[in-house]
């Protein structure tokens, strides 16, 4: 998802740049409860029949499985927040607050496309300063990344 914000009075630029999340954490949650209790009565039916040694490894995997689940949706909230400035670019990555920072200086910092190695895959967009790249939305679809770069070409050829 790409959100773009412009102030007109101080030519600051805003974009924020977020996964697509396909399912809320609620969802999630009744997903893997469902999953949890099936599994809770397949053990419950093989340790009455005297295999009592598939409750650890049926709990070990509900744990594992909820693991999984839990680092996928945190994964899927991490943001992305390009700021244009009249003399710096900003780019901020994290969780709940910028975990990562990148600060670039606007005149000597260019936005550039390469295209996908495979057919069908999404376009990758960069931004290179003093020969340091880093890639922008690589969590994006196809159509989000359409977005972004004409957003980035409008905002830089403005």
């Amino acid at each position: 998802m790409v959100e773009t914000s412009v102030n007109e009075n101080s030519g600051l630029t805003i974009i924020v740049l977020k996964p697509n999340n396909s399912a809320s954490w609620q969802f999630n949650m009744v997903l893997f409860g469902s999953l949890a209790f099936i599994l809770f009565c397949m053990s419950v039916y093989f340790a009455s029949k005297g295999l009592w040694l598939v409750f650890p490894f049926a709990g070990l995997e509900v744990a594992v499985l909820f693991t999984c689940l839990y680092l996928r949706v945190r994964a899927n909230h991490n943001k992305e927040v390009i700021t244009f400035d009249d003399t710096t670019v900003v780019v901020e990555r994290g969780y709940r607050y910028a975990e990562k920072s990148w600060k670039y200086h606007r005149l000597l910092t260019k936005v550039f496309v390469k295209q996908p190695t495979f057919r069908g895959h999404p376009k990758q967009v960069y931004i290179r300063s003093h020969g340091k790249e880093l890639e922008l939305g690589s969590f994006l679809n196809k159509k989000d990344k359409g977005i972004l770069i004409n957003n980035l070409k409008s905002i830089i050829y403005a």
